[in-house]
């Protein structure tokens, strides 16, 4: 992970929360996320919490290598700037443009793998409106990853996220007001 790209991070988003998060894998799914991350020589990833115009909130539901729910997003590939990647993955995966994007965690994520290998992955969390009440059919890209995206209002997201997504959400909606922040 460049330090150089984390800086300029936030620089461009001050008020961007920060966390660092050990996050341990089993055996495959450390070697597919070192392998997908080093042969795309991955800047990082970049995901969102998207709302609609119900006040609604768009998540994927993975296959595959960290299968489950999750905030929909993807990997930012090189030379790319964080918030395009997001934008691109959002159109690819659901089909729908975002608005109002604004980047509010950055997350210096460490994977570990159960021999104790380590590799540094920068996530940054964005913030994001769709106008659409209703999400268009899966894209092309969406049904060759195996994915499901629906909308979920913020009592009823799913108990079981992948990847601390969950935590991610819920710190988000409580601060905003979305959700009792006694729950």
């Amino acid at each position: 992970m460049s330090e150089e790209i984390f800086h300029a991070l936030t620089r461009q988003y001050p008020n961007a929360r920060l966390t660092a998060t050990d996050q341990r894998l089993p055996e495959a799914d450390f070697e597919a996320q070192k392998h997908k991350h080093f042969s795309r020589r991955a800047r990082g990833g970049a995901i969102g919490i998207i709302h609609n115009a119900s006040g609604q909130i768009v998540l994927a539901k993975r296959s595959g290598m960290h299968a489950g729910w999750s905030l929909p997003g993807g990997t930012v590939e090189e030379g790319e700037d964080f918030s395009v990647a997001f934008r691109r993955e959002i159109s690819e995966e659901i089909g729908v443009s975002v608005d109002r994007v604004d980047l509010i965690e950055l997350e210096r994520k460490k994977f570990i793998s159960p021999k104790g290998e380590t590799f540094g992955f920068l996530l940054a969390v964005f913030e994001a409106r769709i106008a659409e009440r209703q999400l268009p059919g899966p894209t092309d890209d969406a049904l060759a990853e195996g994915l499901e995206i629906d909308l979920f209002y913020p009592a009823d997201i799913p108990p079981e996220m992948i990847l601390g997504d969950r935590q991610k959400l819920v710190h988000h909606l409580k601060i905003s007001g979305a959700l009792d922040p006694s729950l």
